[in-house]
Parts: structure tokens; sequence; C-alpha cells
């Protein structure tokens, strides 16, 4: 699917990729879409457990930011990031796709808003953060921007989000450290 797209993504171009017959997909599933969904589940839960191991125990907003740049690196190389997008586009047209997507982006959103508390907790600016709409934002740039660097040439890239992010990051993890008085 990342390769061919969603609509070249036939039974038998699963299984010419697999190496097995394509009635083995009917065999385990009642359709194609029915592949799609326990795929997409299967990988969203692997790279959620990723994300969550490589996210443990940092220490600052910077550190997160080099983090998940590192991380979105791994999935856009994998094509996991072009996977997805083709999963959501294919969506629009599948409810049984639709509700797996819907389900997927929201315990994505709930890891998002783990990480953002995780780093204002406690902050003087902690109340006047929008954690929820911050986490959807930075689910919806996850896919999004790169669609869109990928098709327009003048839209940032993943990378490009990632360095911009670092500034505040550094402002973050500057409240969160002791003021020395001399």
């Amino acid at each position: 699917m990342a390769t061919q797209g969603f609509s070249r993504t036939t039974a038998r171009a699963v299984a010419t990729a697999g190496g097995f017959a394509p009635g083995v997909i009917y065999y385990h599933f009642e359709s194609l879409d029915d592949l799609f969904v326990a795929a997409a589940r299967y990988t969203s839960t692997e790279r959620m457990a990723r994300y969550r191991e490589r996210t443990a125990g940092v220490s600052g907003a910077v550190e997160l930011i080099d983090r998940l740049s590192e991380l979105h690196r791994e999935d856009q190389s994998s094509g996991h990031v072009a996977a997805v997008q083709e999963l959501v586009a294919a969506a629009a047209s599948s409810p049984g796709l639709a509700e797996q997507v819907r389900e997927q982006g929201e315990q994505w959103q709930a890891m998002a808003e783990e990480l953002i508390r995780g780093q204002i907790r406690g902050q003087a600016f902690e109340a006047f953060v929008p954690v929820r709409e911050l986490a959807a934002s930075a689910v919806g740039a996850y896919l999004g921007l790169e669609m869109l660097s990928r098709h327009h040439a003048s839209c940032a890239t993943p990378e490009a989000l990632f360095h911009a992010a670092r500034p505040a990051a550094a402002m973050i993890d500057a409240f969160r450290k002791p003021h020395v008085s001399s």
C-alpha cells in the first residue's frame, strides 16, 4: 500500500508481495478491507509501542522533539506514513476502515496529549495550553505535512517542523530549570 497506493493494493498484489496465493487472504478474512483493518491495527499497535518505548523517561522538551523526529524518520523511511495516509484516504469509502482509522487516531491523539501534559505539568503556563487541540494538530501534522511536502514543493517538510519546534521546546525546558542566584 505504501508503494502502490490503496487503489492498486489488490488481493493479488498483496499475495504476490507476501509470496502466497490470493485465496489465502479470503480464508482468513472476509474481505480485503478486513485484512487492511487488521494490518492497520497491528502496525499502529506496534508503532505506538515503539513511540512509548523511545519517549519513556524523556527529561525535557528538546529531547522529546529529537526523539519524535527520529521516530518520524523511521516511519517515513519504512513507508508507514505513506501507508497510513492511504488508509485514511480509503476510509472515506469504507465504513470498516473509517472506524479503524478513527479508533487508531484517537489512541495516537491520547498519546500525544500524554506527552504534551508531561512536558508542561507543574508549569505556570500549564492552564493556558490547549493540550487536546495541540495533540490533534500534532497527529494531523504527522499525516498532512508529509503528504503536502511530497506534492507541493513550497510546503514545509516534517524535518522543518521538528526544527522549528526546537526553540519552543528549549523555552519549556528553560522554565523547568531552577534559577541560580549569584
